[in-house]
């Protein structure tokens, strides 16, 4: 007995766009670090959807019955929540979901059962990557970093591209054979770098408190520091190897930069995005 419980591989609108979600979903996510309500809800249809198959998987009708009422309600109640997109959801096929487990009408069960999966992944394609984007990931523009050479705070876009101006310094200074200057600034980068650890826990919170490896091992971890300390080393011989510097600077430019620019620039940019259109 097979039932589609989500839509294999649905595919993008030609059209697709990540626009912000509906202002009525704010309510949901007003207080940060605590449960959301519409979250919990979508827990609960889910599961309930999902009981349902795994008691007919054993024959337990009654128990089918029971988890289709429930996924029925729960379905009911999760339209009326977020007004914009209430058209989004299949109730029809729902309610019909629930008469045919009732039946046991096998063969129409399997088709309502791939309608609504189709029409769950139709809205979850739409709208989760604009809820994430919204409220799970907070906006850098909240973020401020000491700086440990002005020893001051400072912007989080200002931070970085001090960050990015010190460690393009190095490279700059290596390449004319400035190698007293080129350590100087791999010195400045590196205490630029080591205080950037601090802004992981500024979204990272609980991560950096329950983790014995924290969320700053990623990208700005001991393998890093490791990298700069090798250069460092490099150039006391005071004649240091290009290929140990290419290394180990483009160790650090793929590991930690690139890294973490793949993970935290796309929502951030298109945070930027929405803030620039309103």
């Amino acid at each position: 007995m097979a039932f589609f419980l989500i839509s294999a591989a649905p595919a993008f609108p030609d059209d697709f766009l990540v626009s912000p979600p509906p202002k009525s979903m704010d309510k949901y996510y007003a207080e940060p670090g605590t449960p959301s309500e519409w979250v919990t809800q979508m827990q609960t249809l889910s599961t309930a959807f999902s009981s349902v198959f795994v008691n007919m998987e054993k024959k337990r009708w009654d128990q089918a019955e029971k988890k289709a009422a429930l996924f029925l309600k729960s379905y009911e109640k999760a339209s009326q929540m977020v007004p914009e997109w209430e058209k989004e959801f299949d109730l029809k096929s729902a309610a019909e979901l629930k008469e045919s487990i009732e039946a046991k009408d096998i063969e129409k069960i399997g088709a309502l059962s791939e309608a609504l999966g189709k029409t769950c992944s139709h809205c979850h394609l739409k709208n989760n990557s604009s809820v994430w984007i919204r409220y799970h990931w907070p906006s850098t523009d909240t973020i401020k970093v000491l700086d440990p050479l002005e020893d001051k705070e400072v912007s989080y876009p200002a931070y970085m591209k001090k960050l990015s101006d010190s460690l393009q310094r190095i490279s700059v200074n290596f390449e004319q054979n400035d190698f007293q200057q080129a350590w100087q600034t791999l010195e400045i980068f590196k205490k630029r770098l080591t205080s950037l650890k601090s802004v992981c826990s500024k979204c990272h919170v609980s991560e950096w408190t329950k983790s014995s490896v924290s969320v700053k091992d990623f990208f700005v971890g001991e393998d890093i520091l490791y990298s700069l300390q090798k250069i460092k080393k490099d150039f006391a011989t005071g004649e240091p190897s290009e290929k140990i510097f290419r290394k180990n600077i483009d160790y650090i430019n793929n590991r930690s930069c690139k890294m973490c620019h793949l993970v935290h620039q796309p929502p951030a940019f298109i945070q930027r995005a929405w803030k620039q259109k309103k």
